[in-house]
């Protein structure tokens, strides 16, 4: 370069010296501006690889245009010099800016976006820079960040001989604190390789460390490959959870649970940076959530048949978080009617009484799964959190867990030993055996008779494949337990399944809290076991405070206890959790109508009858209501339109008959009494319904007749004795009360 002239540029000033070249200020005499010109360092000119490389970056950076990346003007040759002009980008490397300490949260995020908008422009034109790091960006005096130095860029399908030779040896090729764990090991490079850098980068700017800093080359490489960095809140914890979270995501080992692209970085970023839409606050602003609702995740596979996998996702997430004590989760029936809902987030927010919502999606492809969440601060519309998890079908908990773990630390939840223990060592499971508890919960979630039979099939068969599974034997219990309460099974046949499926799921895992729901439920329906029904259920809600199965079977038991306070309690505990689940509503309503608080029973069976008309028990339950407080044309109607829901179930009739023998029609009572009787030679019909008839006729001694033959075959309904409003009329009668007495001791 004579006279310090090349072509028609001026040489002004040397900018600094790269691992390939020296890099000057020029000015170009044509154009009448300032350009930066790279030509390759005089160690280098005779070297044909470095040659092709440096050739290389000019034909990455020729493909480039965006306003993060510096623009390519020429790249051409002068007596035997190759050099590349470019834009003359003023302002500091962000090198020399972190020579002065860490950066804010914020500032660091909004940079990091930047550099992630350019990442996704070259990923774009198949475009990987492979040597990304603070000396390789430049901040302009008005704060953008411009990617500099694709000396080292990997083109994608296109390149041409000269370029694949060139670069093909290049397996290590890098700034080694910034590499990436394929980089080292020599694997694949991609574009999520340059993600892995864009997180050392964003580690090191927000913590003033970098995430691996061993003193040795052998040291490095082998923490890069396999060991994790410090959490960057352990060094700064005023850091939100939610940045560090997108950090350590980048930082992850396998390519795979990185963020999806650059793109998608860039977004997490722009959301956790304050000052930004939907900024996700810093951890003292952080607002307190207790309670939130996960909305059901969306089935981004395009297949229909997958549903049953997105759903299942959207159950076993709300099972994760509502095992969290401190949190109050609604519930899946609830969620579930949101599926494919348009409503504002606000709006479904103000409907349940969350503070948060909890979205996302899930693509299952082959045996491969991810799952894209985030929470919002409802009331604010921010958001707080998000975050992607990518990995085998068969790590899907341990996937459930970490967002369940990432949540609790955004909202500043403490969580107890037993808690972060659950979700600290989940088990792997095979694919097979999990979707296949997946299709049987998504069949018993449709509680219908029919549906549950095709449940129970798809329960055993993931117990096939995996028997060391516990949920789908909980499956099976629940199953068998429902199908007794339908009367579709005897008492007995019921109880005998349902305890042996419940027994082996808490021989698999003793602390797993639905497990312990469906034992108590055994224990008070079916042995009448009042003491162990109430420790399993109190210890069931330990274990998952948040199950509202627990609490509605729970309020049963203090209901027949004759505890009303505490079960009305726990039934409106249970409803808020799943505040759209009609038989929830009902349990409350019943709660209420076994306390003979009549008008408030009315009020919660209307309220649930409005938001699910077609439910039978609840119509049946008003009917009820209605019959006990005299008002008795008005019942007969709800008892007609339960018996048309119910398709003509004899049960159905039991209520009608029963007001009609209040009401002095006595004929019209009788021949369903006899209809009832007649049925029961047929099917399994419940001697303590039609005992229920025959008190409303006045047959007392015949009604205890029948109660003493429910009490031999067990039938579940004596578990009401106690308390029910019909049986009050032989209460004090010698043979009822012994009933009584030992159904309520399980003598």
């Amino acid at each position: 370069m004579s006279d310090l002239v090349l072509s028609h540029y001026r040489i002004l000033d040397r900018l600094g010296m790269g691992g390939m070249g020296v890099v000057y200020l020029a000015h170009d005499e044509r154009l009448e501006r300032n350009v930066a010109i790279k030509v390759l360092r005089p160690d280098m000119l005779a070297t044909d690889s470095s040659r092709g490389r440096f050739r290389t970056e000019a034909l990455a950076l020729s493909r480039l245009s965006h306003p993060g990346i510096a623009i390519v003007h020429e790249f051409d040759r002068e007596n035997d010099t190759d050099y590349l002009v470019m834009e003359f980008v003023p302002g500091e490397t962000l090198a020399a800016k972190l020579t002065r300490g860490p950066l804010g949260e914020a500032e660091t995020a909004e940079i990091g976006a930047q550099i992630a908008d350019a990442l996704a422009a070259a990923h774009e034109q198949g475009v990987v820079h492979r040597d990304l790091k603070p000396g390789n960006v430049i901040i302009t005096p008005e704060g953008r960040a411009k990617v500099l130095d694709f000396g080292l860029a990997k083109l994608g399908p296109g390149e041409d001989d000269a370029t694949r030779s060139a670069t093909a040896p290049l397996a290590m090729a890098g700034t080694l604190a910034y590499m990436a764990p394929e980089q080292v090991t020599g694997t694949h490079i991609g574009p999520r390789t340059d993600l892995y850098a864009l997180g050392a980068i964003l580690y090191e700017a927000a913590t003033g460390v970098r995430p691996h800093d061993e003193p040795s080359i052998g040291t490095l490489v082998y923490a890069i490959a396999h060991q994790p960095p410090p959490p960057p809140r352990r060094l700064r914890p005023e850091l939100s959870a939610a940045f560090e979270s997108i950090v350590l995501q980048a930082l992850e080992k396998d390519p795979a649970l990185r963020p999806a692209s650059a793109t998608e970085m860039a977004a997490v970023l722009r959301g956790t940076a304050p000052g930004t839409t939907r900024p996700s606050p810093t951890r003292a602003t952080s607002p307190r959530i207790e309670s939130l609702a996960v909305l059901p995740l969306v089935n981004l596979s395009g297949d229909p048949s997958q549903e049953y996998f997105a759903d299942g996702m959207t159950e076993a997430l709300i099972a994760s978080l509502a095992g969290i004590g401190a949190l109050r989760v609604i519930s899946r029936t609830t969620a579930m009617r949101y599926k494919g809902a348009s409503q504002p987030i606000a709006e479904i927010a103000r409907t349940l009484g969350v503070q948060g919502i909890f979205e996302g999606s899930v693509l299952r492809v082959g045996e491969r799964v991810r799952i894209s969440v985030q929470l919002i601060d409802a009331a604010a519309d921010r958001l707080l959190w998000t975050r992607t998890h990518e990995g085998p079908v068969g790590n899907v908990l341990e996937l459930q867990a970490q967002v369940a773990r990432s949540v609790a630390s955004e909202v500043r939840v403490q969580l107890t030993p037993r808690e972060l223990a659950r979700l600290s060592g989940p088990r792997i499971v095979d694919p097979r055996a999990y979707e296949a508890y997946l299709r049987g919960r998504f069949h018993w979630n449709r509680r219908t008779a029919p549906e549950m039979l095709k449940g129970i099939a798809f329960f055993q068969q993931a117990i096939e494949i995996d028997p060391g599974d516990p949920l789908p034997h909980v499956g099976l219990a629940d199953s068998y337990n429902l199908l007794g309460d339908m009367n579709e099974l005897l008492p007995h046949e019921a109880a005998s399944k349902a305890k042996a499926a419940v027994r082996r799921a808490l021989e698999i895992d003793p602390e797993l809290g639905e497990a312990h729901t469906s034992l108590g439920f055994l224990h008070m329906f079916y042995d009448w076991d009042w003491r162990n029904a109430r420790r399993e259920f109190e210890h069931a809600l330990e274990l998952h405070p948040g199950y509202p199965t627990g609490h509605q079977w729970y309020s049963e038991l203090l209901t027949a206890s004759g505890e009303f306070e505490r079960a009305i309690a726990e039934a409106h505990r249970a409803h808020e959790l799943d505040p759209l689940a009609a038989i929830l509503g009902t349990t409350l309503g019943d709660a209420y109508f076994y306390a003979r608080r009549y008008d408030e029973a009315e009020h919660w069976l209307r309220r649930t009858h409005e938001l699910e008309p077609g439910f039978v028990h609840v119509m049946n339950d008003l009917g009820r209501v209605m019959s006990e407080s005299g008002r008795y044309d008005e019942a007969l109607m709800a008892f007609d339109a339960a018996h048309a829901m119910s398709g003509g179930n004899p049960i159905a009739s039991v209520g009608r008959a029963y007001t009609l023998a209040r009401a002095g029609r006595h004929d019209e009572a009788r021949a369903t009494l006899t209809y009832l009787e007649a049925e029961s030679t047929r099917r399994y019909v419940s001697p303590h319904a039609i005992a229920a008839v025959l008190i409303g006729l006045g047959e007392y001694a015949t009604a205890i007749d029948w109660l003493e033959r429910a009490y031999r075959e067990h039938d579940r309904a004596l578990v009401w004795m106690n308390v029910h409003p019909r049986l009050d009329p032989l209460r004090g009668d010698p043979r009822f009360d012994a009933i009584v007495r030992r159904v309520m001791t399980g003598s």
